[in-house]
Order: structure tokens, then C-alpha cells, then sequence
């Protein structure tokens, strides 16, 4: 499981903006959290790079993934 820390969401589109890009990439189990500004992924196998760029290019930043 990995946590994405996300700066910049403000309503819930921006929640499913950020939902529907890392589902796009294949990615299983995504909770994505306004109150927490974060993304919770289930799945292990997990390629940062690429979850880093889908979040950067909707213009939220990425402050860490743990």
C-alpha cells in the first residue's frame, strides 16, 4: 500500500480528477481523500514516477508517497 500526500485539491472533481488518472494507470483500490490531502493505493506494485506525473500534469503537486 502506498500514500500519496497531494497539495493543491480544493472540492470533490478534484478528488475524482485525481481518482480517475491513477485509475487509468491500471491501478487497483484508490481512495482518494480531500479532508487528508492524500491518495491511498492498495496495490504494491506501484510504479511513483508514473503516479507522480498523472497527479502533477491535473496541476496538484506531490508532496510525498511512502
Amino acid at each position: 500500500m502506498k500514500t500519496v500526500e497531494i497539495k493543491g485539491m480544493h472540492c470533490q472533481h478534484c478528488v475524482a480528477a485525481v481518482k480517475g488518472a491513477l485509475e487509468k494507470l491500471g491501478l487497483q483500490k484508490v481512495e482518494v481523500n480531500l479532508e487528508k490531502n492524500n491518495a491511498v493505493i492498495g496495490d504494491d506494485k506501484v510504479d511513483t514516477t508514473a503516479i507522480k506525473t498523472a497527479i502533477e500534469d491535473l496541476g496538484f503537486d506531490v508532496v510525498g508517497i511512502e
